[in-house]
């Protein structure tokens, strides 16, 4: 099998890991095997006894990605969220970040980056011609129902052909470690970032009083604020807008599931706009 394509399952598993982690406070241990001519036509035959959801990247770089799932698989893994959480929809999330960590991770150095579009329910018409590997799940000292992770062979070609990011000369006399496109200074300056922390707040609703109704707010008073039941939230970092999502129970707390990225055109729009 291609390399890149060992590459994708074993970020994969990877990432997945990590999504259930976050959503349920503990981390799976995950075992990705290849699979053999022979799994592919044993697995063919019991296609329909998984539940499968698709995921394909976006224009130019045009391949598919299926995951297999039984139901006590992805029950176990997102099952347990509490009160008004879906266990599918949560997987279903699961699935989407590993995809796109994978990608991410592997298409770093891509003039354009390998990304996914959104995930939809649909079992592939044919497992034979796929790349697969067939990923054993321990979660809370129980074993699951293995998952089936698929990719189109064309995933290969993508992968294995990345678009350099073109370098730009630096201006006359620039020191040779002060170039912006030198690996060591970039490695540097981003391991000293990721140890910043950023105060991350999200905005529930907001609302415009008169000084007379605020000064008469104590404890019990109902303040309406300019959300509805299922709007989605704001997520702020600094002040600045930079996502929005809907709330969700994790684990006893309040989160937010991440639905809408905002570009940073938009950002400083509603920065200049407050």
């Amino acid at each position: 099998m291609e390399q890149s394509i060992v590459d994708f399952f074993e970020q994969w598993a990877e990432e997945f890991a990590r999504a259930v982690e976050m959503f349920t406070g503990e981390r799976p241990s995950l075992a990705q095997k290849l699979a053999e001519r022979s799994q592919l036509e044993e697995w063919e035959a019991k296609r329909s006894d998984f539940q499968w959801w698709q995921q394909e990247t976006e224009e130019p770089q045009k391949f598919k990605a299926w995951v297999g799932a039984r139901e006590a698989c992805w029950s176990a893994l997102a099952g347990d969220q509490g009160e008004g959480s879906d266990a599918k929809d949560l997987f279903q999330e699961m699935l989407s970040q590993a995809n796109q960590g994978a990608a991410a991770v592997l298409s770093s150095s891509f003039a354009a980056p390998v990304r996914f579009g959104s995930v939809v329910v649909n079992p592939p018409s044919s497992l034979l011609a796929l790349r697969i590997a067939h990923v054993s799940v321990t979660f809370r000292d129980a074993q699951l129902p293995a998952l089936i992770v698929a990719l189109e062979p064309t995933a290969a070609k993508i992968l294995d052909s990345p678009e350099p990011v073109s370098a730009v000369a630096p201006p006359a006399g620039t020191p040779p470690n002060a170039v912006a496109g030198n690996p060591t200074v970039n490695a540097s300056m981003v391991e000293r970032l990721m140890d910043l922390h950023l105060p991350v707040s999200v905005l529930l609703g907001q609302t415009v009083l008169p000084i007379r109704e605020a000064l008469k707010i104590s404890s019990g008073s109902l303040i309406e604020l300019d959300r509805q039941l299922g709007d989605y939230v704001e997520v702020m970092v600094h002040g600045t807008v930079v996502a929005r999502g809907e709330i969700v129970a994790v684990k006893g707390n309040y989160g937010v599931r991440i639905k809408e990225v905002i570009s940073r055109k938009d950002r400083f729009a509603l920065r200049d706009a407050a």
